[in-house]
């Protein structure tokens, strides 16, 4: 009888114990669709700088706009799923008018943040977040794979004259050499969305050691798109 009264309170303490570890992981998992906030209104402004850059040919473009980000109104996607629609404006400075530039749009599913750009849609975010968390972008189009990772999450970050204090990292492209260097992220913040994208390609034909590869760039190209305004 006492050998059973052992057995069973070993099983209890093992129940008990095994309900505690479940719940405090529970309470470690951060789901992160905050990052991603939908509601129509929401309005942000961009700064876009993009750089082409061919030195055999001299050319040496740089072009500055602004992109005005509204989420419309909701809609039915091609999968029957509720999302938004996403006007985008533009105009190269404050003089000018806003005019369209193009409709894009936006959903939150049970695990995903998904962004149609230009027709093709992408797999933003998944959820929930995890460091070194890597998903295929392209999924969802006939582009070739492309690995997103979520790099960190959760952290302050500073662009331009906004502050944030939780911010998501998530590289679409990272690779780096003596003659090249291919950066792809984007910068997430909590309740706003958002606030920071780069992408850069470039290469060199020019092997410096003590000179990093962004100081002697033979072709590329650079993209930078920055949080200016929220309306």
């Amino acid at each position: 009888m006492r050998q059973i009264l052992i057995i069973l309170l070993a099983l209890m303490l093992l129940f008990l114990s095994s309900c505690t570890e479940e719940n405090d992981s529970s309470n470690d998992v951060f789901w992160g669709d905050e990052y991603f906030p939908l509601q129509t209104g929401n309005t942000l402004i961009y700064k876009i700088t993009d750089i082409y850059i061919d030195k055999p040919s001299n050319v040496y473009d740089t072009s500055i706009y602004y992109i005005k980000e509204v989420v419309d109104i909701q809609l039915l996607d091609n999968e029957n799923d509720t999302a938004y629609r996403i006007e985008r404006y533009s105009r190269n400075n404050n003089d000018e008018n806003w005019i369209i530039h193009s409709v894009w749009s936006s959903k939150v599913t049970e695990n995903t943040a998904e962004k149609v750009e230009e027709n093709y849609r992408l797999i933003k975010i998944r959820f929930p977040l995890k460091e070194d968390y890597s998903w295929n972008g392209n999924l969802y189009n006939e582009l070739e794979d492309q690995t997103f990772t979520v790099t960190s999450f959760n952290i302050p970050y500073t662009t331009g004259e906004f502050a944030f204090d939780s911010c998501l990292f998530i590289y679409q492209d990272s690779s780096e050499s003596l003659i090249h260097k291919d950066i792809s992220y984007e910068v997430y913040a909590i309740h706003t969305g958002l606030v920071y994208k780069e992408e850069t390609y470039i290469n060199s034909q020019e092997v410096i050691f003590e000179v990093p590869v962004e100081e002697r760039i033979t072709t590329g190209t650079i993209f930078k798109q920055e949080l200016v305004e929220i309306e």
